[in-house]
């Protein structure tokens, strides 16, 4: 006969497999819904149809039980569209949604986000912190500033002037590479100078500079020229210590104005020795995005018109500079970045509506 107990056992053992069987295979199908709606979402996005975008990536941000970093990716998704949209306060209440996941940290990649979106983040990250400061993963790290270079050029003196942005651009790229070092980005540099009201300056000296690094909590700042004179360039940078002043380096180097990918890769070698940090020329050579000078020069151009809040033009320029170079990535990133607010612009205008930028 039978035992009982030990049948019931049995029974009960066999309906804990089947819950927890259940339970993996909800979950498991929760989380696929949620993939499906976030690839819904990213086409919808792709098709420049805003609302339904929106749609999809709400309830991915607003599901409690989808992946954090696929809540995160569709905050970011649904802060771009409503700065497509000019809905600046459902983009800034999408930043704050961002945030409150922390952690771990949310960083926004400027070579990613529309330049509104960027600057609604460093409020949101003013308004959480109380200060400037750049934050970090690692606060054992140094932070380096990179001031925009000097153009001091005799010859070509306008065609090389957006370089004033390039040359920065290039340092940064360059020098992120380093190991305890994190370098500020030129855009949180940029929303400094406009909430210290120098926005309009073209140079920014250097007492002014440092106080920035100081608001920054930034360990060091670079400032930087170049001459370009009969086909050669010169290239210089000074890298000051915020807290006492002390020059850490002052460096010239020359050649010939073709070279200034090489001439820049050896100067940034030089500034991440000074910071006592590691930076190998392997590295360097991979963070190299392009060798063409035409694609750099538009790129720089790029830059420059994103600063002046000329997006169309912007994004003319980063697809000039594409056309030069097609595996140039970071002018790529530039131009996917303002798609959606050139998308926008063009059902704007179908609509008769007037178009800044």
């Amino acid at each position: 006969m039978m035992n009982t107990p030990h049948f019931i056992r049995r029974i009960v053992r066999t309906l804990a497999a089947v819950a927890v069987l259940l339970v993996a295979t909800a979950s498991l199908s929760v989380a696929q819904t949620g993939d499906a709606r976030f690839q819904q979402g990213e086409q919808a996005f792709q098709e420049a149809d805003f609302d339904t975008a929106i749609t999809f990536f709400t309830d991915v941000a607003q599901d409690s039980t989808a992946r954090s970093k696929l809540r995160e990716d569709a905050l970011k998704y649904l802060g771009r569209l409503y700065i497509a949209k000019s809905a600046y306060d459902e983009a800034r209440r999408a930043v704050r949604d961002l945030l409150e996941l922390e952690p771990p940290l949310v960083e926004m990649n400027p070579d990613q986000e529309p330049p509104p979106l960027l600057k609604i983040y460093y409020e949101e990250r003013k308004q959480i912190e109380g200060d400037y400061q750049v934050e970090r993963a690692d606060p054992g790290l140094q932070t380096m500033a990179v001031m925009d270079f000097t153009n001091n050029s005799i010859d070509d003196h306008e065609r090389f002037d957006p370089m004033r942005q390039g040359f920065a651009s290039m340092m940064i790229n360059y020098l992120g590479g380093a190991t305890d070092l994190k370098v500020v980005e030129r855009e949180r540099l940029q929303w400094l100078l406009q909430e210290i009201d120098l926005q309009q300056s073209k140079y920014v000296d250097e007492s002014t500079a440092v106080r920035m690094g100081k608001m920054l909590g930034a360990t060091t700042v670079l400032f930087g020229a170049y001459t370009v004179f009969r086909g050669d360039i010169q290239i210089s940078a000074r890298l000051v210590k915020v807290e006492t002043g002390e020059i850490l380096l002052a460096e010239q180097i020359r050649g010939d104005s073709d070279d200034f990918f090489e001439l820049t890769e050896d100067l940034s070698l030089q500034v991440a020795q000074a910071t006592n940090s590691t930076l190998e020329e392997t590295e360097i050579g991979a963070r190299t995005e392009t060798r063409s000078l035409d694609a750099q020069m538009s790129y720089a151009d790029g830059l420059s018109e994103l600063d002046k809040g000329n997006y169309h033009a912007a994004y003319e320029k980063f697809e000039e500079a594409l056309e030069y170079d097609p595996n140039f990535e970071r002018a790529q990133k530039r131009m996917n970045s303002l798609r959606p607010m050139i998308a926008q612009a063009v059902v704007e205008t179908s609509d008769g509506g007037a178009i800044d930028g």
